[in-house]
């Protein structure tokens, strides 16, 4: 010890004038000597709350370890300035037995004593500092239980966010509010497992908490590991943002995880997820949705032929036109309009098809589509439709032969004159009106002639 350290030691211990004495053993801090230890531990009982303070944030400055039994004997102190004082040292030296006493500051009943313990714990960050955070939840004191889920969140560790999602099952509302708010702004998702096992417990706010957190995590996740876990979750909420953002990544692994929503057993889901599929409209999404059809059941089926109706590229005829042979006629239907929306000249034999389909309602789909792509082909079959006096659909083939409007179709047209019944001449006898007035083709059309009308050139 050399003899600067001596003479200001003697001040401490000595000096009449409380001033005097602090200013030592601040002296002392600063010179960082360990002989000062016992000396500086002995100035924790000084008679001023300066010379208390100052001894305690010079033991902070020499951070011994051995000064920690002794700092902590004056949480005792019936000053608060020492008391904090003691806590943020206790803090620097940050050991196993230093954390002990900081816990101890948990319990004090000065609310500045408790956050100034939490602070501390969490710069400390250890393991064992985040056990002495969590214990704070077995406490009735709600603003100190935030307080503590807020220090765990700045603790960027796996145990500091299991102290967290301790916070979720915590009897008041604003704890788990907190404890959510938290845990989203992790940038880790690493305790995805643990949240979803929470979304299984008996009491119904925490599953809701598991369930909010466990939203707002994957909602701004990126991570297509983390999106696809979710899709596994008991909770459908979660199901369905894991969907959204699988829907707004978009890749082509994006895409084979909402395949595997088709299965889903909520309805909900499933058309979710096809909606998603239909939004990427890539061919991953087109052939897969094809494929998914031969594995499927009814309610499913429908699902993915209007999803791939939605998407209406080339890649999505081969599972339309594999639709059409289904048992279900509102299968077959989404199918026909899903071929018409492609637009294609790929989808006009499956819609020809459909037009002989022993349903009326996917017979008049397939010729309201032909119609809108202005098929050609499909007019010598239309023409065969309105010479059978049975079909219930001449009424669209008119009109689809109108769309068309070629010299063979606007030609046929004349046949639905003599059709028995009065509204289907009707019909075709506007058809042509409309024709006539556009000019449409007529100057092509030679010797129409019907009873009570005729062409005029």
């Amino acid at each position: 010890m050399d003899e600067n350290t001596k003479g200001l030691i003697k001040k401490v211990e000595h000096s009449v004038f409380a001033g005097n004495r602090a200013a030592a053993a601040k002296e002392l801090g600063e010179i960082g000597d360990f002989d000062a230890v016992p000396a500086l531990i002995k100035a924790l009982e000084d008679s001023s709350s300066k010379v208390r303070i100052a001894a305690a944030d010079s033991l902070g400055e020499i951070n011994d370890s051995d000064a920690v039994p002794g700092l902590i004997e004056v949480l005792e102190d019936h000053d608060s300035a020492v008391k904090k004082a003691v806590i943020i040292v206790l803090g620097k030296i940050g050991t196993s037995e230093a954390i002990a006493g900081i816990v101890k500051g948990l319990r004090d009943p000065d609310k500045l004593i408790k956050k100034e313990s939490v602070k501390a714990l969490m710069k400390i960050g250890s393991p064992e500092a985040v056990s002495g955070l969590t214990r704070v939840f077995a406490c009735s004191d709600s603003p100190l239980k935030r307080i503590s889920v807020i220090a765990l969140g700045k603790i960027n560790t796996f145990e500091a966010a299991c102290g967290i999602i301790k916070a979720l099952e915590d009897p008041d509302s604003r704890v788990r509010e907190q404890a959510i708010e938290t845990l989203a702004k992790r940038s880790n998702p690493d305790i995805l497992e643990e949240l979803m096992k929470m979304l299984q417990d008996s009491r119904q706010p925490v599953q809701e908490a598991a369930s909010e957190a466990l939203c707002k995590i994957i909602g701004i996740s990126e991570s297509l590991p983390v999106l696809v876990k979710a899709l596994d979750a008991p909770d459908r909420k979660v199901r369905k943002v894991s969907i959204e953002a699988l829907w707004k990544l978009g890749t082509p692994e994006a895409v084979s995880a909402l395949l595997r929503e088709i299965d889903d057993e909520d309805w909900y889901l499933r058309s979710r997820a096809a909606d998603a599929l239909a939004a990427i409209a890539s061919p991953e999404a087109a052939a897969g949705l094809s494929k998914a059809l031969d594995s499927h059941d009814t309610p499913v089926k429908k699902v993915i032929v209007s999803a791939l109706g939605k998407i209406g590229t080339l890649e999505t005829i081969e599972g339309l036109l594999k639709a059409l042979d289904d048992p279900d006629s509102s299968i077959r239907e989404a199918a026909v309009l899903g071929l018409g929306k492609t637009g294609k000249a790929e989808a006009v034999p499956g819609l020809l098809k459909a037009l002989h389909d022993p349903k009326n309602s996917v017979q008049e789909t397939a010729a309201t589509s032909l119609g809108d792509i202005k098929a050609k082909e499909a007019v010598p079959e239309m023409l065969k439709i309105l010479e059978n006096p049975a079909s219930l659909i001449h009424k669209t083939v008119i009109s689809s032969l109108e769309k068309i409007g070629t010299p063979e179709a606007v030609a046929g047209l004349s046949l639905a004159l003599e059709n028995p019944d009065a509204t289907v001449r009707k019909a075709a006898l506007k058809a042509i009106e409309r024709i006539e007035k556009s000019g449409t083709a007529l100057n092509k059309v030679k010797n129409i002639e019907t009873s009570g009308f005729e062409f005029s050139h």
